[in-house]
């Protein structure tokens, strides 16, 4: 069964996204007050760890989306005992899935080692958060029934698990996974930068995916 499956474009998380990394900065520069406000044994490591508490706390960062748009026909015929297709009984549809694959880093395993002006930030490989279907928007566009072999709610189900695995396959191959720790890197170093100051520099260490995750992604 082939798909054509539509050059979705790599866009930025929406707006709900800007407004929670602006709340989370605001947050960050806030608590950085207080605490600079009255214990003078801070340092340069305390408010690094500042920012960083903050940023885990929203637990995951979603960097990248991507639409998708998968159009295909699904066709079905009985057989005698798979040797040959009896006449008369095939059936058809066309089907359009559309959907929005959400990609980002986990937040909660983040480690950070921060070293004078240098800091240092420990990541998992990004995933796919979320591929979240575009009901409005999906459905058949078109069905040939057939009294001999009706079309089943269980035939457009597996068409429809078929497209989320698909369009995953395809986003990952197209790059979206390596634009969403590249976009991850730029958003948490401005966070750090508008936070502590440009005169402090953040490098990332990417933790090899586990085995299982590279063979999925095969």
């Amino acid at each position: 069964m082939a798909f054509n499956l539509s050059k979705g474009k790599m866009k930025l998380a929406k707006a709900g996204a800007i407004g929670a990394l602006v709340g989370l900065l605001l947050g960050i520069v806030g608590t950085l007050f207080l605490s600079n406000y009255n214990p003078p044994d801070d340092n340069s490591h305390n408010e690094a760890s500042v920012v960083f508490g903050r940023i885990v706390s929203q637990n995951e960062l979603v960097s990248v989306s991507q639409d998708y748009n998968i159009v295909d026909k699904v066709s079905d015929a009985n057989s005698f005992f798979g040797l040959f297709d009896i006449p008369f009984t095939g059936n058809s549809f066309w089907y359009r899935y559309t959907g929005t694959i959400k990609a980002g880093v986990n937040l909660e395993t983040a480690n950070i080692d921060a070293q004078g002006t240098k800091i240092t930030i420990t990541l998992d490989p990004a995933y796919i958060i979320s591929n979240e279907p575009d009901m409005d928007q999906s459905g058949v566009l078109e069905e040939n029934n057939n009294v001999l072999n009706p079309i089943h709610v269980d035939d457009v189900d597996e068409f429809q698990r078929w497209c989320i695995e698909q369009s995953e396959a395809d986003a990952i191959e197209g790059g979206l996974l390596e634009d969403a720790q590249v976009e991850a890197e730029s958003r948490l170093s401005n966070l750090f930068y508008v936070a502590l100051g440009d005169e402090y520099t953040v490098e990332f260490v990417w933790r090899e995916a586990p085995l299982e995750t590279e063979e999925a992604a095969d």
